[in-house]
């Protein structure tokens, strides 16, 4: 059985097949338009290209509930039942979940019991994954980004404050690159900070182990909660930032309540269109 996966994300939407054993085949990739409208239309055009799939299935980054995308602040979109704007049954579900169910079936995690999968990107995305299922919970299971680490910090878009991501997701490592005070030539924050500490600037080597400490406080909470035997880092910072990647890492092996393997995500940019494709097709 041949499933088609689809991760829609807040620029780019990334489409495979992927059968039985995992295989992904057929990838396709479009940049989207910033219109929330346009970027469902351009959905509908690749879900409409495979016909002959008797699956979808889609991660999309945003909070999810019973196939419908409640809220997502990166595409815009709310209130969404894919099913009815596809047309076709679809298996929703969201893009560090997605992430997570692939890398514990088919990347990083393989063979664990328990993996735990943390996503560095705007935000912190995360996914709990045992026996090969996902944890889902009542649906929105995985918001560890919110986990609210400092009372009183910087507001979270969420409507709390002091919310994990906001002290060490990009968000918060893009607000420090931008007060280093480097040329403002559009690149993003996080970038001209992992400059800054690959030229061995003081300043910048100081603020981003601090970001690693605030990411290892609240990746050892969580450790100490849900005990998962591996725990798997991925994202775009860390697929992409090899300061980034190498300080989240070192933090994450100085963890108390979590002394199994800490590793990188192995399978990049693939992981949600391979995840989603899993969660429509489990077998």
């Amino acid at each position: 059985m041949i499933t088609l996966g689809v991760d829609l994300g807040a620029t780019h939407l990334r489409a495979g097949l992927v059968d039985r054993a995992g295989q992904l085949s057929g990838v396709t990739r479009q940049a989207l338009p910033p219109d929330p409208t346009a970027r469902l239309d351009a959905l509908r055009s690749v879900v409409a290209a495979h016909p002959e799939v008797s699956a979808v299935g889609l991660a999309v980054a945003g909070t999810v509930r019973d196939g419908v995308l409640t809220w997502s602040a990166n595409l815009g979109l709310s209130g969404v039942d894919f099913a009815a704007e596809l047309g076709r049954p679809v298996t929703v579900l969201n893009d560090a979940r997605a992430a997570g169910l692939a890398e514990a079936r088919l990347g990083a995690g393989t063979g664990a019991a328990t993996v735990l999968l943390v996503t560095v990107g705007t935000g912190l995305g995360g996914a709990v994954v045992t026996g090969g299922r996902l944890h889902e919970g009542a649906g929105h299971a995985g918001e560890v980004g919110h986990l609210v680490l400092e009372a009183g910090g910087p507001p979270c878009r969420c409507g709390n404050s002091g919310c994990w991501e906001q002290l060490a997701g990009g968000v918060a490592l893009n607000r420090t690159g931008a007060a280093l005070g480097t040329a403002g030539d559009g690149t993003p924050g996080a970038a001209r900070l992992a400059a800054a500490v690959v030229a061995g600037q003081p300043r910048a080597v100081a603020a981003l182990e601090q970001h690693a400490r605030q990411f290892a406080r609240g990746l050892d909470s969580l450790c100490a909660v849900l005990a998962p035997h591996t725990v798997v880092l991925g994202g775009g910072l860390i697929a992409r930032s090899g300061p980034i990647r190498d300080a989240y890492l070192a933090a994450a092996r100085t963890l108390r309540w979590h002394t199994g393997a800490v590793l990188p995500a192995q399978l990049g940019d693939d992981a949600g269109v391979l995840g989603a494709a899993l969660a429509a097709n489990p077998c």
